[in-house]
């Protein structure tokens, strides 16, 4: 990693460099004179691109930062809540910068540039790669300037609406985009817009539990802030941080996140109880690992109903001889003699089961002499 310090600090990742060969190799067929163009031309016009969204956020009294990464260039900045019309001028100015630099090249060509010299190779690239990646980067697809700024549009407009909206509408776009490159065979760029369609919409799927409140700056800062403090061994302070986001965030997704931390840190305290009644209203919206820890919450709660209705997704989660078990005890309170045979014989696949003590516990009681159950248990002893 290249680090280099300044009023905007710069990150060079080694795969920025690896890929920028890849393409110049592809470019160049092979000219190691013409990886090396590749390379400079990829290098200065991505940096330049994204010195027009840092110096723009600058203006408007943020800290910024630069990082160059695999996939090009990332700016991040933090500072004062910024107003929509301010961040669409940080987004808009990065493409803006780099038709700059797509007018720069042009004007120096029509000066008459011996096309033989290596400089007419240097700008002519220069030309051509610019202006094809400033109208590719404003299609409106995320994660692209153009996708960032039809979202602050839509989101400017209706709110957290819009902003789903955009991502459902990039997603439709990127596909198409991705189809068409395909049939061109032009792959690389096919396969990105691919994966630009697949996680358009796998947001917009999970985005259905976003609410206005979850685009509030503060109540993101202090779950940041919070996860941070939890990662350096603060727990009391990220305790104190994820209930404050838990309590204000109502309904929303950060709220969401916050309390299934909460429910992790009264885990390790002992407070299962609390941690049921915290994970309990929001099982929806749960990640796979917390809803494992709500499944065996409600086991201990006797919520026979909700360990039945997690068993098969929590299982396929976490499929061990544990959760097997569980689910079969469940159903067999339930008296679903089929079932908990056939999570029992699930349990017994993974070896060292003593099948004579499981069959005595209580839980079993009710299906004794039941012929479907005793089907299953037959083929265990």
């Amino acid at each position: 990693m290249i680090e280099i310090p300044g009023r905007i600090p710069i990150s060079i990742h080694p795969l920025f460099w690896l890929l920028a060969a890849l393409i110049g190799w592809i470019n160049a067929q092979g000219s190691l004179l013409g990886v090396v163009i590749w390379v400079g031309i990829i290098f200065f016009s991505v940096l330049f691109h994204e010195y027009g969204h840092a110096v723009t956020s600058v203006w408007f009294r943020q800290t910024a930062k630069i990082q160059l990464v695999a996939m090009g260039g990332v700016t991040s900045y933090t500072g004062p809540k910024l107003k929509f019309w301010q961040q669409f001028l940080i987004v808009l100015n990065g493409p803006i910068f780099g038709f700059l630099l797509f007018l720069g090249a042009s004007a120096w060509l029509s000066f008459g540039v011996d096309p033989g010299t290596t400089l007419y190779v240097i700008l002519k690239i220069t030309q051509v790669a610019n202006l094809f990646w400033t109208v590719v980067n404003l299609l409106p697809v995320l994660p692209l300037d153009g996708g960032q700024l039809l979202r602050i549009v839509l989101e400017a407009m209706f709110g957290v609406k819009g902003f789903k909206a955009s991502l459902l509408i990039g997603a439709g776009i990127a596909f198409a985009c991705s189809f068409a490159f395909f049939i061109m065979q032009f792959f690389l760029a096919g396969a990105l817009f691919f994966l630009f369609a697949f996680q358009s919409f796998d947001l917009w799927r999970k985005s259905r539990f976003v609410m206005q409140i979850d685009r509030e700056e503060e109540f993101r800062k202090s779950l940041i802030q919070g996860e941070m403090a939890l990662q350096a061994g603060k727990k009391p302070q990220a305790k104190e941080l994820f209930a404050k986001v838990h309590a204000q965030a109502k309904g929303g997704l950060l709220a969401t996140v916050a309390a299934q931390h909460l429910a992790l840190l009264c885990v390790e305290e002992g407070k299962r109880k609390e941690a049921y009644d915290l994970l309990l209203p929001i099982e929806p919206q749960l990640a796979d690992e917390t809803r494992v820890l709500l499944h065996q919450l409600a086991f201990e709660e006797h919520n026979d109903s909700l360990v039945a209705k997690l068993s098969s997704i929590c299982y396929q989660f976490s499929p061990t001889q544990e959760m097997a078990l569980r689910n079969a005890r469940v159903f067999a309170r339930l008296k679903e003699p089929k079932l908990a045979g056939g999570w029992l014989q699930k349990a017994w696949q993974h070896g060292g089961l003593k099948m004579d003590s499981i069959l005595q516990e209580v839980d079993f009681a009710a299906l004794k002499g039941n012929a479907d159950f005793e089907e299953f248990i037959q083929k265990l002893l």
